[in-house]
């Protein structure tokens, strides 16, 4: 029995074909499985970060606090509250964030012009220079040192609300308004523990 080349040239574009699909097939079989993987990872980071937090008007005013935050360069002494902001010689810490000294970043919002207008001078941080919360709680002392100043300046901060870290290394974000006296955007100040000692 003879076959003809035509025949033979079918089936093997046949062949061709079904070998193609099925690599498409495979291929993008592999592809949702990485992107069902990637899907997992954002859904597990979204689950990491806190609630969204009102920046500079902050609502939840829970929790209680007993530290004190010292920041040498710029001769801040200063109570950290979880009750208010509008007080004198007074920060306010985030419930939202995490405690000092905790995995993920711990969060500080101070006025820069009202009250005592304890970070008129914030700008004037660089990295290397030291933040020392006192937890008279723990009955711990931390400190942290600027990694980043000026460099994050969230003018969306009332679309995209900040959301404070539950993981990772212990870091500070200290907030306050931008520019000084008005609520355009948050200025926030990063920092990271570099040691923490009982007291």
């Amino acid at each position: 029995m003879k076959i003809s080349k035509y025949k033979i040239v079918s089936v093997l574009i046949v062949l061709l074909c079904v070998l193609f699909g099925a690599s498409i097939a495979i291929a993008g079989f592999q592809q949702m499985k990485n992107v069902t993987k990637a899907q997992q990872t954002v859904k597990d980071y979204k689950e990491r970060m806190s609630n969204p937090v009102n920046a500079l008007d902050p609502s939840d005013f829970s929790g209680y606090m007993n530290a004190q935050l010292y920041i040498p360069k710029l001769r801040i002494f200063a109570t950290i509250r979880s009750d208010t902001v509008n007080a004198y010689d007074t920060v306010y810490h985030y419930p939202e964030s995490v405690m000092p000294g905790k995995p993920g970043e711990c969060g500080i919002l101070g006025h820069r012009t009202k009250y005592s207008g304890l970070f008129t001078n914030i700008s004037s941080l660089k990295p290397g220079d030291e933040a020392i919360i006192s937890d008279f709680i723990q009955r711990k002392k931390f400190v942290y040192q600027v990694t980043s100043n000026g460099e994050d300046i969230r003018w969306d901060y009332k679309t995209n609300p900040i959301r404070f870290s539950q993981e990772g290394k212990a870091r500070l974000l200290i907030v306050t308004c931008y520019p000084p006296g008005r609520k355009q955007a948050a200025w926030i100040t990063h920092f990271k523990l570099v040691s923490s000692s009982d007291f």
